[in-house]
Order: structure tokens, then sequence, then C-alpha cells
């Protein structure tokens, strides 16, 4: 393989790898900013950190979402869970109470569906409320999770797989690309754009999954941007 030809495909595989990234955190970033804005109530504004959610379902998948509490008081206390699941054009509520002795932990847990929890086509919303147990704080948390139009296969398998090769044509793309340059003259610019790039994306993917949905918007925000700069600064010197 010619360096020139090993370039341009590392280049390729690198741009193909970004865009499967950012389409992955683009997803799980719109299902939870919608979630935000469907409607549910706003409780509390103490963040219920163990709440756990898949980021993706399948058309007919079957799941659940997952919280842990844990009564931290010295003596017995009894905690509540209300939950807010999306159903067509409404939400169902489940309000459930169990008492737990110092230190005992509840695993709570509820179905959600993507056939009668889908709404807006792509999406299913949550939301869950925890209280009880005074002085324990109450806390809430919401979470949105986009139905992928896939069957026979977990939602969050595909994500997975998608997460796996778009960092492998990330990385691999990369590599190819230096291994091709030898003595080819490169620009400084094209060389900190593409290492930037190489930073930026996974934390993007990182951040849309695991951190902030609002941080995300930003970084998403930020790469389309800069992709746009790069774009019309190639086709303005290819002219």
């Amino acid at each position: 393989m010619s360096a020139q030809t090993m370039r341009r495909l590392g280049m390729g595989m690198f741009l193909v790898g970004i865009a499967l990234a950012l389409v992955i955190a683009g997803l799980s970033t719109w299902a939870n900013t919608e979630a935000v804005y469907y409607g549910f109530p706003h409780m509390t504004m103490n963040r219920l950190t163990t709440l756990s959610c898949p980021h993706f379902i399948a058309w007919d998948e079957e799941t659940e979402v997952r919280a842990r509490l844990t009564n931290t008081n010295p003596y017995p206390a009894t905690l509540g869970v209300k939950s807010w699941v999306s159903v067509p054009l409404a939400w169902e509520v489940h309000t459930e109470h169990r008492k737990l002795q110092p230190g005992e932990t509840w695993h709570w847990s509820r179905p959600i569906g993507s056939e009668e929890n889908r709404v807006l086509r792509h999406f299913v919303f949550v939301t869950v409320y925890t209280f009880g147990g005074y002085p324990m704080p109450q806390r809430q948390s919401m979470c949105g999770i986009y139905v992928l139009p896939v069957r026979g296969v977990r939602g969050d398998t595909v994500m997975w797989l998608a997460l796996a090769l778009a960092m492998l044509l990330l990385v691999g793309g990369w590599w190819l690309w230096r291994r091709g340059q030898g003595e080819a003259v490169t620009s400084t610019v094209l060389k900190w754009t593409v290492h930037f790039f190489l930073v930026l994306t996974p934390l993007t993917v990182a951040t849309a999954l695991w951190v902030s949905w609002a941080l995300a918007i930003v970084l998403l925000v930020v790469n389309v941007l800069l992709i746009v700069i790069v774009g019309l600064s190639s086709l303005m010197h290819a002219s």
C-alpha cells in the first residue's frame, strides 16, 4: 500500500469513526434532553445519582430501570419510590414503600418496554423520586432512552458494538494516517485538528453517556462547528 493510499484510507476511517461516535452521543443527548421537557413533575433539586437506565433499547425490547436506596439512619425507616414512565400522550405513575433496617439497601426496579412506553416515535422517558426516612433528603432524577429501529437484540448491545467500531475506526484511522505521512509535508493546523478530534470525540461520547446531557450539548456543538470550519477551509484551499 502506497503512503498516499494509506493516508487517504486512514483519514477516511478517522472521519467515519468521528461520525459514528457523534451519532451515538447525539442520540443519547437528544433522548435525555427530550425527557427534561416531557412534562414530568419536578419534586426536588437533589439528584438521585443511583438511578440507572439503559441508553438505548430495541424496538421489541423489554428491560427495566433501577435505583438503589440505602437507609443511612441509625434506626429503621420507611422509604418510598415514586416513578413516572411515559406512555402515549401521558405517563404511568407507580408508588412503592419499603421499611429498611439501618444500613439496609433497597434495589428498586421497574420494568419498561419499547412497545408500551414509546412516545414521540423514538423515546421512552422515566423519572424517579425517592422520599421518606427523614432526615434523609428527597431525591429525583430522570432519563431519556432512545428506541433503535432493530429487533431481536438489546439496544445497549448495539450501542457497545457501535461504540467499539467507532473507537477502532478513530484510532486505527489515526494510526494509518500517521504511518502514511512519511516525508510528506503536513500542515501544523491539520495535525493539531486531527489530534484534537482524537481526544474530543471520545470525551464527547463519555460525557453524553455517563456525565451530563447539558455538557454533552456544548461538546457536540463544538464538534459540529469544528467540522464545519475544517470543511469550509478545505474547500477554500481546494479551489
